[in-house]
């Protein structure tokens, strides 16, 4: 390999405080492969690197190449890596989605942890690769949030535009349906979406025929800065500046320019040095055999006139500084907010950081809520994690907290958003139930026959963990070519199961599974199941990993529980909390990792 071909940037750096997900002896080495040098999104990408090898404690080695059209040169650079060996795991960023698929083949076989960044490798092109987890920013949050500034200056009614990027690249249709959808949800009126492939000057040429077809357009949203600017440069010709609002994405320094002239509306910055650092944090954990999402969240924020100064990079010093954090869990003697609570003390012993949690004996809201009162009027906290007893019970509290600027976190038991009025949320932690749903699904489809008949047992009508369960089941058994012949609530209680289970054994004969939305129905239906002599034909699947269901599966009578992980909830809010509170952005929903378990995984 030539000299000139890549260049190296070698981080050997140690942090000097506490190390979160502690570097090892001898220390991990991760290979972090990025783009060109000279785009300034990747050289802040490797900005990002070199600060969490500081923060914590690890050898990153980041490779680029000069140009944009090296894809030959970067593959030819992760070869050299496997070819020398010593890296723990790789952290790649692609020219093209799947450019560096060859010797990703390799790294799977030889079991190294790949994770993806920014530039992901679709499912479908993934053959003999194993990803750990992809890193992106949500192209859907992105376009929904120059919805949302439209919003701001809009009238219900008033027309809107849409320059769209290349036609059927993901990025370009994920970030138009996020304007459009909450576009019309404001109920502005969409007239036009054309596209310009992501050039300035198709750009120009598209958006003065709409000024032309739309003489009372009031805003165009391009799915790019530089269509963007090509979209200014056309209304600026027709005279129409005071008239035609126009808001893009990725925040590029001519378009932040043009904020700051009042030119452009508003740019969605995405943030590549938070991409790495989250791709790192990912990369230890795994390393240090804990779960992670499969789908991880970068930050995206709108930069308009009001922040443009201030919404940039603010990594600052790696080494952190003394931080309390309030963490309030639900009750002492569940064993999952047991669990929860464990978590926070991890994260508070890795951090080298203060985390007082607060619980109650029994489920008690308003014990729960006293606890909180009592933080506020003692003071001296940074940040407060929080899983209210029910969804709204401490908002009174954190109502209080907001109007202090106080940054919060919501962890498991969710807020709903129509019940957020004077409330500000940092960021929002849980399961992804659709996910849980879809693993059941998985396991299911590979151990039926095609076109065999399952059936579902659903929680309490209308609650959204059963709701969401329930999809993510039926979408992934139907994509498997499965056909459900049933789906009835048993209101998550384990006798109402029975009761449903055998009412379906008895209705249909040929059923060959039942997926329950909890273990307590889960086992429910397995009495049922076993009752009936039929332990050998209908296989069931749920949710929660509670003890006495992972102890049927490892019997060998459950065929599978889907595990949620409380502790890695709480690590996730503390992680979140420090990087708000350092003035750094997070995504607004931070999913936590769910992992099914069966008699091959579950251990003694």
């Amino acid at each position: 390999m030539k000299q000139h071909q890549f260049s190296l940037i070698l981080c050997f750096l140690f942090c000097l405080c506490a190390a979160p997900l502690t570097a090892q002896t001898p220390t991990l080495r991760i290979g972090a492969l990025i783009k060109n040098e000279s785009n300034p999104f990747f050289l802040t990408m490797a900005e990002g690197y070199r600060f969490a090898a500081a923060r914590y404690g690890v050898e990153i080695v980041i490779g680029s190449t000069p140009t944009e059209d090296s894809a030959d040169d970067q593959l030819a650079q992760l070869e050299t890596w496997l070819n020398e060996g010593g890296f723990d795991a790789l952290i790649v960023t692609p020219f093209r989605a799947t450019s560096l698929n060859s010797a990703l083949q390799q790294a799977t076989d030889r079991g190294i942890p790949i994770i993806n960044v920014d530039e992901l490798i679709p499912a479908d092109a993934l053959d003999g690769i194993t990803l750990a987890a992809q890193v992106a920013s949500n192209n859907v949050r992105a376009g929904a949030l120059a919805a949302d500034l439209f919003l701001d200056y809009l009238a219900p009614g008033d027309p809107v535009a849409v320059i769209e990027g290349a036609p059927g690249t993901t990025s370009s249709s994920d970030r138009v349906r996020g304007f459009t959808e909450g576009a019309l949800f404001g109920r502005l009126s969409v007239v036009a979406s054309q596209p310009a492939n992501w050039d300035r000057a198709q750009a120009y040429d598209v958006a003065a025929n709409i000024l032309q077809s739309f003489p009372d357009v009031r805003a165009i949203f391009a799915a790019n800065d530089v269509m963007a600017l090509g979209a200014l440069e056309a209304i600026d010709a027709a005279g129409l500046a005071d008239q035609v609002l126009v808001a893009s994405v990725d925040a590029i320094p001519e378009a932040l320019d043009a904020v700051r002239a009042g030119r452009l509306a508003g740019t969605v910055a995405q943030y590549p040095d938070e991409m790495a650092i989250l791709a790192v944090e990912a990369a230890l954990k795994l390393l240090a055999g804990r779960p992670v999402a499969p789908q991880i969240e970068a930050p995206v924020v709108m930069i308009s006139a009001q922040n443009v100064d201030t919404a940039g990079s603010h990594l600052g010093d790696p080494t952190l500084g003394d931080l309390r954090i309030g963490a309030l869990i639900k009750n002492e003697s569940n064993p999952f907010f047991l669990t929860m609570a464990e978590g926070y003390r991890r994260a508070a012993a890795d951090y080298g950081i203060d985390v007082v949690i607060g619980s109650t004996p029994t489920e008690n809201a308003a014990d729960q809520l006293g606890i909180l009162e009592s933080w506020i009027n003692e003071g001296g906290f940074d940040g407060f994690a929080v899983t209210p007893v029910r969804a709204t019970s401490i908002n009174h509290a954190l109502v209080t907290l907001s109007q202090a600027n106080m940054p919060l976190v919501n962890v498991d038991e969710l807020i709903p958003a129509d019940a957020l009025m004077g409330i500000t949320l940092e960021a929002q932690i849980a399961s992804n139930n659709v996910r849980a749903g879809a693993l059941a699904a998985d396991l299911i489809v590979s151990r039926v026959e095609l076109e065999a008949e399952v059936a579902v047992i659903g929680g309490a009508a209308d609650t959204t963990s059963s709701t969401d369960r329930v999809r993510g089941f039926i979408e992934g058994v139907m994509r498997g070519g499965l056909i459900v012949v049933a789906n009835q609530p048993a209101d998550w209680d384990r006798a109402r199961a029975t009761e449903v289970a055998t009412t379906l054994l008895q209705n249909q004969p040929n059923l060959r599974a039942i997926f329950a939305a909890n273990d307590e129905m889960g086992l429910g239906a397995l009495a049922a199941v076993e009752a009936a002599g039929l332990a050998d034909q209908v296989l069931v699947v749920s949710v929660d990993a509670i003890p006495e269901a992972v102890d049927a599966v490892r019997a060998g009578r459950l065929a599978g529980t889907v595990a949620q992980y409380p502790d890695e909830m709480a690590y996730l809010a503390v992680e979140a909390l420090i990087k708000v509170i350092e003035g750094r952005p997070v995504a607004p929903y931070i999913e936590s990792p769910v992992v099914l378990i069966t008699v091959e995984t579950v251990g003694g």
